[in-house]
């Protein structure tokens, strides 16, 4: 399973980082205070779980530029692993795919039995040495008003964790490391379909333990304030 991890590398260096590190008037800027990964984190030796807000398409191309040579594997949306080459290239990386109902939820419910298959296959990857990073909030800020409403009225401002991973990650000891993303958006807003020159800031947080709260909802509330408290303070180092 380890040999899924070169792939990946290879993948987000030469493919996934380049589209944002190569395009005329983007830059991707990771603060100076930004927690280091360590050697045996990068090494496969001590897996971790990578959380960020989305806000937009750029998200995990951005992610793959900060975060090397920190490899992880992407629970992305199944409709994506379609996509010529660049879903092939997902698969063939161990990427991890999440099977929506758009019958269930409004759309935002899984197929049924969907989401204990894919908590497995994450837990594979762990005990393979292999890190993991999602987008806890499951779409990107804008795509619902609805969302974007309830979002607004959480002192996090972010749309709503789901307990799953931080279930898994409590039980197997795999520390989360949040990550707070500004100016995606202004790279890719939603609704467009190309990308345009702009700033993007990454902010990435020690690790937080599973050990540390008392339940698996404990520590994914603790986690989204964690990322939406980070956010909240790029933007005001932004307007300043």
């Amino acid at each position: 399973r380890r040999s899924r991890h070169w792939c990946g590398y290879l993948f987000r260096l030469i493919a996934a980082s380049p589209v944002v590190n190569l395009t005329p008037g983007v830059s991707v800027r990771v603060t100076s205070d930004s927690y280091a990964f360590t050697a045996a984190q990068i090494k496969g030796q001590s897996p971790v779980m990578v959380i960020c807000n989305h806000r937009s398409y750029a998200d995990p191309f951005v992610l793959a530029a900060a975060l090397l040579p920190l490899e992880t594997k992407y629970v992305a949306k199944s409709d994506l692993f379609k996509v010529p080459f660049g879903g092939w290239a997902m698969k063939r990386a161990g990427d991890l795919a999440v099977h929506f109902d758009a019958k269930r939820a409004g759309g935002w419910g899984t197929v049924k039995g969907s989401t204990g298959q894919l908590l497995a296959q994450a837990a594979a990857h762990f005990e393979a040495g292999n890190s993991i990073c999602i987008f806890p909030e499951g779409n990107r800020m804008g795509v619902s008003a609805e969302k974007c409403v309830e979002a607004g009225a959480h002192p996090s401002k972010l749309m709503l964790f789901k307990p799953p991973f931080f279930d898994l990650c409590k039980k197997m000891a795999v520390p989360v490391v949040c990550v707070s993303l500004l100016g995606s958006d202004e790279i890719w807003p939603v609704g467009e379909m190309k990308m345009r020159p702009a700033d993007c800031v990454v902010h990435v947080h020690a690790p937080m333990h599973g050990k540390d709260y008392e339940s698996d909802q404990a520590f994914c509330d603790a986690c989204r304030m964690k990322v939406g408290e980070g956010y909240q303070m790029l933007c005001k180092k932004a307007a300043a």
